[in-house]
């Protein structure tokens, strides 16, 4: 089976209408998802991760979003839409963001908050995927590692389950 190579669309925060349309095609196919990241110039691209690295803290200097859409089940019900945030910013990310002005939105449930695997949280029934984005690019922004230009980059990952 051959994988489909990732449509790349990037974008400014703010104008994000084109990444909505796209994320919307994916959530009626009901399956794929959504990375995002800052882009980054290549002067301040870090360094991949050394071999030893599997021994030390996240190696996510440049922060990697991810939007999943909620599954339909057999029963018709849809389970809720997912974001995750892989970061090197440490543990307990979540309180982190609250101080920062960044809290989850309301209605949000973490399911994971690791320095290691990222933080992970479940949307509301009534969240938007525009508040989604949104959320993800500032806090994405706000953990960035390193100086980013403020153009984003949306790696699409449609029709795959």
């Amino acid at each position: 089976m051959t994988r489909a190579r990732p449509e790349e669309v990037e974008f400014v925060p703010g104008e994000v209408g084109e990444l909505l349309d796209r994320m919307e095609k994916i959530k009626a196919e009901g399956t794929g998802w959504v990375n995002l990241r800052p882009v980054i110039d290549q002067e301040h691209e870090p360094p991949p991760p050394g071999p030893l690295a599997i021994f030390g803290g996240s190696p996510h200097k440049v922060p990697v979003a991810t939007w999943i859409p909620g599954k339909r089940n057999p029963d018709g019900t849809v389970k809720p839409t997912t974001v995750g945030l892989q970061h090197s910013s440490g543990p307990r990310v979540v309180a982190r963001l609250r101080d920062m002005g960044l809290p989850l939105p309301d209605g949000w449930r973490v399911t994971q908050d690791h320095p290691r695997r990222g933080l992970v949280a479940r949307l509301s029934a009534d969240s938007s995927d525009a508040e989604a984005i949104e959320w993800l690019i500032q806090v994405g922004t706000a953990l960035c590692a390193v100086p980013a230009t403020g153009r984003w980059r949306a790696s699409l990952h449609a029709g795959i389950r």
